[in-house]
């Protein structure tokens, strides 16, 4: 075997290695709250859902997501790209607190 060939085997046994360990952890997040009906529960999600956008949006007035810039990654889109995660990331945190706040606990299922 040369080293070419060990180099490519090793490049597809990895990334096969990573999404096996990828799909063993995943899991759906349900929401459970004792006694609530299947319509109360779509009720919350859409208002919690609603909130975090909202306050999203008011965020990101305040501090609008930079620019893209043509040439250099670290600067404009780089800096455009972790705004928008860390939106993505702070609507998601709202809702969670969102729906924490109404009385709902976060449970995980399995998605296989």
């Amino acid at each position: 075997m040369t080293g070419y060939d060990g180099v490519m085997k090793f490049s597809l046994i990895v990334p096969l290695f990573i999404g096996a360990v990828t799909l063993a952890g995943c899991s759906a997040t349900a929401w459970e709250k004792p006694g609530v009906q299947p319509d109360q529960l779509d009720y919350d999600r859409q208002a919690c859902r609603s909130i975090a956008r909202k306050e999203a949006d008011r965020q990101l007035r305040r501090q609008p997501i930079p620019g893209e810039t043509r040439g250099n990654i670290i600067g404009g889109d780089y800096d455009a790209a972790i705004a928008q995660y860390e939106m993505i990331r702070d609507a998601d945190r709202m809702f969670i607190s969102c729906m924490e706040g109404r009385g709902y606990r976060r449970t995980s299922k399995p998605l296989f």
